[in-house]
């Protein structure tokens, strides 16, 4: 077997809600041995498309896929079909969206994140997702491709800002929970032999030197930089049993596995904000909801500022300080 990995995030710019990183891995058989030239696009063809469309399921980068619409039926349809086998639990924190908690549990979360369910799917119709599900699952077993594994870091407000006093960079953060995400995809690959596997990240905040954060978090593997360069930084090393090729592209969402771990951030970013904009709308009534992006976080900060202090919510819980 052999293995793709793709690792995107969404939520980087706002300064309201989470950070969250999607992470998905995909087994290939043995027909696909040059994974340089494996596209998923093309054999996944007969369910997938790089747009909407009423015949196939989207996955493309989740700004494509999501856009400025104002349901969610389009990313429910991608992570609820290509999902179906894996363990989906809701509220988040559990199966395949964990938050990085550290000692804290999910009681000491803020309080918009406790309790938190949803009916899911929220938007997208029952019948349209058994329909994506089965085109999904056919295509997949006859070209020998499955969705092994889909895993996400949610980083709250609160983890956020923990992680940026500590390291003291915005895209070492996004740096630092991506690798930490790679590394635990690649612990659970449960390798016996060598095994091939090609990981495809989009680029962090303009990132284009990565060796060193690899070694912090591989420091038993010697990385060998195959090239570093605004479009592309590409590095290989053995991880184990495991011979590793890493890449940081710009516009990385065109790798299918990137797309869809874009699409699994963006959903569970995008509940997230539900939850963030129900809370407050129970406390300021007819506040106006909120998608966390600066110009409109601050206004949302202003009328949200009585109802907090009365709350006693600390600054640092509500608001991503970079």
């Amino acid at each position: 077997m052999v293995y793709l990995i793709g690792i995107d995030e969404a939520g980087y710019g706002p300064n309201i809600g989470p950070l969250v990183i999607g992470g998905t891995v995909w087994q290939l058989d043995e027909r696909h041995v040059d994974l340089a030239e494996v596209e998923l696009y093309d054999l996944l063809k007969d369910a997938i498309a790089r747009k909407p469309g009423r015949k196939h399921l989207a996955i493309a980068d989740s700004k494509v896929v999501y856009g400025k619409r104002d349901d969610l039926s389009l990313l429910e349809e991608a992570v609820l079909s290509t999902g179906d086998s894996l363990n989906h639990v809701h509220p988040i924190w559990h199966g395949c969206c964990e938050p990085d908690l550290g000692d804290d549990t999910p009681q000491g979360l803020a309080p918009w994140y406790i309790g938190w369910e949803h009916t899911s799917p929220l938007h997208a119709a029952k019948e349209t997702i058994a329909e994506r599900t089965s085109q999904f699952t056919t295509a997949c077993a006859s070209c020998g491709v499955s969705l092994a594994q889909v895993r996400s870091v949610f980083l709250t407000e609160k983890a956020y800002n923990e992680r940026l006093d500590r390291i003291g960079n915005k895209s070492t953060v996004l740096s630092h929970a991506s690798l930490g995400l790679v590394r635990r995809l690649l612990e659970e690959i449960k390798a016996s032999s060598p095994q091939a596997v090609r990981i495809v990240c989009d680029k962090h905040g303009g990132r284009d030197y990565y060796a060193g954060l690899l070694q912090h978090f591989f420091p038993e593997t010697w990385w060998q930089i195959q090239e570093e360069s605004r479009g592309v930084s590409r590095y290989t090393g053995e991880v184990g049993p495991l011979d590793v090729s890493i890449e940081f592209r710009s516009k990385g969402e065109c790798f299918l596995p990137t797309a869809l771990a874009s699409i699994y951030a963006k959903f569970h970013r995008e509940v997230a904000m539900r939850a963030i904009n129900a809370y407050w709308a129970k406390h300021v009534p007819g506040i106006t909801e909120t998608a966390g992006y600066p110009v409109d976080a601050a206004r949302f900060a202003s009328e949200t500022e009585g109802a907090r202090a009365q709350q006693k919510i600390p600054w640092e819980t509500f608001w991503r300080l970079k």
